[in-house]
């Protein structure tokens, strides 16, 4: 994890393990989502714009510096490859735009099915965003490699346990990227959105739940 900020405090060690499992889990069946969780002092009052961003620049600056670490790797494998790999993966932060999401949306991750799919037969219009994210976590362009179907069913209300992202708890949620194809320019502060905008999506949202006093970050952006 980054530097801490003022804002920052460690987690539970209950906490703190919950995520790490989750994280390992969800790297280990393929899932796209990145996220983190971090813990906000009980004297920070007002928890607002600038704190989400601070949180989505430590989860950012984490990803930049494994992608450099990885670059630096394949390089040292192969010393022929630098000159394709000349660049890392850059994220502009202070460039990003927060629009709210709203909340109310957020309903119980057992309401939906392990394979949950928007019917198109709906408006599609009146799909709400937490739904669209439900289909988009179950749904990465490869297929999730679970060990059975209770672990499938289990990722998705681990997912909103472990972020905060919880109905009923005053949660404040901030996206930072829009509909790609609607406002192309909401993602462009960072390449790593790239690969999303082929095909699947892309998904960069901020979690502040009161209740726990956590900020979580959840990003994602992947093709086939």
């Amino acid at each position: 994890m980054s530097t801490s900020s003022h804002w920052e405090v460690p987690l539970s060690s209950h906490e703190e393990a919950e995520v790490a499992a989750l994280r390992e889990t969800l790297q280990s069946v393929g899932s796209g989502f990145e996220f983190a969780v971090y813990g906000v002092a009980a004297d920070v009052d007002n928890v607002g714009e600038a704190h989400h961003r601070a949180a989505l620049r430590l989860l950012c600056d984490d990803i930049a510096a494994f992608a450099e670490r990885y670059r630096q790797s394949v390089i040292a494998r192969d010393p022929s490859l630098a000159a394709k790999l000349t660049t890392s993966l850059a994220f502009d932060v202070d460039a990003a735009r927060a629009t709210p999401l709203d909340a109310s949306a957020v309903i119980a991750a057992e309401s939906f099915a392990p394979m949950h799919r928007v019917v198109y037969t709906r408006d599609l219009a009146e799909v709400s965003w937490f739904e669209w994210f439900c289909q988009a976590f179950g749904d990465p362009p490869y297929t999730l490699h679970v060990a059975d179907e209770a672990e499938r069913a289990s990722l998705f209300p681990r997912f909103c346990r472990c972020t905060g992202l919880l109905p009923g708890e005053d949660i404040v949620v901030l996206d930072w990227v829009g509909d790609p194809e609607r406002e192309p320019e909401r993602s462009s502060w960072s390449d790593y959105f790239d690969d999303g905008k082929e095909w699947w999506g892309i998904w960069c949202f901020t979690v502040w739940n009161p209740r726990r006093r956590t900020l979580a970050v959840a990003i994602a952006s992947q093709t086939d």
